[in-house]
């Protein structure tokens, strides 16, 4: 019957629709990431900023980015660790040390 959907099509559908909005978001989080600045320097006055402890819903970002605030112009906000830093990370940690068994 001409005109007539089936299971089939509708999975069709259902899959493409599925990865056009994953492709959506995940293009939103990349450029999301692009727009953040790098670095220690202030993207206002090019001060050096401290970083700020993170809390609540902050720890969930994780290590890339920092909370930052510029003691010169008093600008807050995220920025992305660079990738020397990141790099710095991954040389300084050290292994955990095989546990040993109780008996």
């Amino acid at each position: 019957m001409p005109g007539s959907w089936t299971w089939t099509d509708a999975a069709i559908f259902i899959a493409v629709f599925t990865g056009i909005r994953i492709a959506v978001i995940w293009m939103a989080t990349q450029i999301f990431t692009a727009i953040l600045p790098e670095g220690d320097a202030c993207p206002v006055c090019n001060a050096e900023t401290y970083a700020l402890e993170r809390q609540g819903i902050w720890k969930a970002l994780g290590p890339r980015f920092r909370r930052s605030f510029c003691i010169g112009c008093g600008w807050d906000g995220v920025m992305r660790r660079s990738d020397a830093w990141m790099a710095m990370l991954k040389e300084r940690r050290v292994p955990k040390a095989p546990s040993a068994k109780r008996r």
